[in-house]
């Protein structure tokens, strides 16, 4: 038992070294890359966006969010929230804020906790925690601008998107850009690198048995890579995207064990079948880092006003068609249900 106990503390040591290790690194590259999104654009967006965006700061979860707003000039104009996923944060959604601020929306785009410009350890978080920053994120909006409220999400951040919307995120109508369920076994190995073991009837429910095991190393941070396709993030049509991204600093490349446990243990304030909030769920077709039979057959789950479109593109494009469709298809939306 003494050698046991040893090995043990061995192990936890060499853990803590490791999560120690890459923070540093982490810390290193972000301070030496702070505006290293600017790549993503061109001269011309980037001044205009820059003339437009106002930063705000807000407090949730015990840290600061950062908030990129971008205001309409009307004060009655209505307000879009666009949450990023695991993968994202604010500054790769400027070319999407600035369609949306054409459209007549006031544009906020978040930051969640220990992502993107916000505070906390980076990479550990847990969905409860990103649900209540984006319901933290929409009372805020709701208070400042006093105006209606809409929502969509991408990635990750579609299925945070319904999350906070059924726990009382004060939004008229929302638009999922995937739909994911974290209480779910099959969703969360289905959308990662495990997604064979959903093909074996037995494996996941054996699996997730054997999640709670992992609960004494829930602070340890491993890389995303390990779990998610991360190489197949971008659509393939966007090879210089692609390497822009896999050099950015920002998107966190370490996550927490807790974190990937919340995404197969946390089920939504209202299941889906329940939903009566009205829902866009619009799916990549050739998404080849997330399996798009997940996405549809979770709208195919949701109660409620829904509506669903197939989109000819990735997981993730810079492809200015691929955020025209998006946008135009929630601004129909909202304004069906405004």
């Amino acid at each position: 038992m003494k050698i046991r106990l040893q090995n043990i503390a061995l192990l936890a040591g060499a853990a803590a070294l490791w999560d120690w290790a890459g923070a540093c690194w982490e810390m290193h590259k972000t301070e030496q890359a702070y505006d290293y999104w600017r790549l993503y654009y061109d001269q011309a967006t980037l001044k205009k966006a820059d003339a437009l965006c106002q930063t705000y700061a807000i407090r949730s979860t015990g840290v600061t969010l950062h908030l990129d707003v971008f205001p309409h000039p009307d004060p009655r104009a209505p307000v879009c929230i666009f949450n990023h996923g695991g993968g994202g944060y604010s500054r790769m959604f400027w070319g999407a804020a600035l369609i949306l601020l054409e459209r007549g929306y006031t544009v906020i785009l978040p930051n969640q906790k220990g992502q993107g410009l916000s505070g906390g350890r980076r990479g550990d978080y847990s969905v409860a925690e990103c649900t209540q920053n984006i319901i933290d994120v929409a009372r805020w909006a709701k208070t400042r601008f006093n105006t209606s409220i809409y929502m969509a999400g991408a990635s990750l951040g579609g299925g945070l998107t319904y999350y906070a919307a059924s726990a009382g995120a004060p939004v008229k109508a929302i638009a999922c850009v995937n739909l994911f369920d974290y209480s779910n076994i099959i969703d969360g190995l289905g959308v990662s690198r495990l997604a064979w073991m959903t093909k074996i009837t037995w494996l996941p429910r054996m699996v997730g048995k054997l999640l709670p095991l992992l609960s004494p190393f829930a602070w340890l941070r491993i890389p995303f890579k390990w779990f998610g396709v991360m190489e197949k993030i971008i659509d393939k049509r966007n090879p210089v995207f692609q390497a822009l991204w896999d050099a950015d600093p920002f998107p966190n490349r370490l996550v927490s064990i807790r974190a990937l446990l919340s995404l197969s243990i946390t089920p939504p304030a209202v299941p889906f079948e329940e939903n009566t909030k009205p829902v866009l769920v619009i799916n990549q077709t050739l998404d080849e880092m997330t399996d798009p039979s997940v996405t549809r057959r979770n709208y195919e789950r949701m109660g409620g006003p829904k509506d669903y479109l197939e989109i000819p593109f990735g997981h993730w494009s810079n492809d200015p068609d691929f955020w025209r469709m998006i946008v135009n298809a929630s601004d129909q939306w909202f304004k069906a249900h405004s």
